[in-house]
């Protein structure tokens, strides 16, 4: 690892890997209109990823505003509460990063793609989600899925120590290894958590 990564960045490349390779596989790149939804720590560095493919727009969709609000200081250029709003009134992205994993998300993210979209299921939900196959059909568009990455990590490592991707703003708590359980159980009761490091020798 370059000295310009911190070990809490360093490990989180393999998230970031996740992020880089589903904007590969939604050919994210210059001046692409990105939809994220699910900004948790991978929708959150799929933002920063898209962002580093050059999208120019890139939205994301949540029901967490703490979230939310992190995404915006990332770089997110719009943010939807899905509590109270919806994707399919924001202008139609080319892309759909989804990352929630949820049925009925995956379903709105696919249905607010323009025509020709491409839309990348990262998140992990059922075994089963229903599709709505008219609106693939009729605006023709691509669905795929991702599992994990490949030949990302130079990538991963020079954005980060570039400084064109900040990983150490997505660690929101550091426990030492006696405090494990404790890491592990803290996303229920913080709503403004997103990703904690267990530091084995603190």
């Amino acid at each position: 690892m370059p000295d310009a990564l911190s070990d809490d960045a360093a490990a989180l490349l393999e998230p970031l890997s996740v992020g880089l390779w589903a904007c590969t596989k939604g050919r994210v790149g210059a001046g692409s209109r990105v939809l994220v939804t699910g900004a948790g720590p991978i929708g959150l560095v799929a933002v920063q990823a898209a962002l580093a493919a050059g999208a120019t727009s890139v939205t994301v969709s949540d029901v967490n505003p703490s979230r939310l609000a992190l995404a915006r200081s990332l770089g997110a250029t719009d943010t939807v509460d899905a509590r109270s709003g919806s994707v399919l009134d924001v202008p139609p992205p080319e892309v759909l990063l989804e990352c929630s994993g949820f049925p009925p998300v995956i379903s709105e993210g696919i249905r607010a793609l323009a025509p020709a979209g491409r839309a990348v299921l990262v998140g992990m939900g059922g075994d089963e989600v229903a599709l709505p196959l008219s609106v693939v059909q009729e605006r023709e568009l691509e669905v795929t899925g991702t599992f994990r990455y490949a030949n990302t990590w130079p990538t991963a490592i020079a954005l980060v120590a570039g400084g064109r991707i900040d990983l150490d703003r997505l660690v929101t708590g550091r426990y030492p290894l006696a405090d494990a359980e404790a890491s592990l159980t803290v996303g229920r009761t913080d709503p403004s958590s997103v990703k904690v490091v267990v530091h084995p020798g603190a």
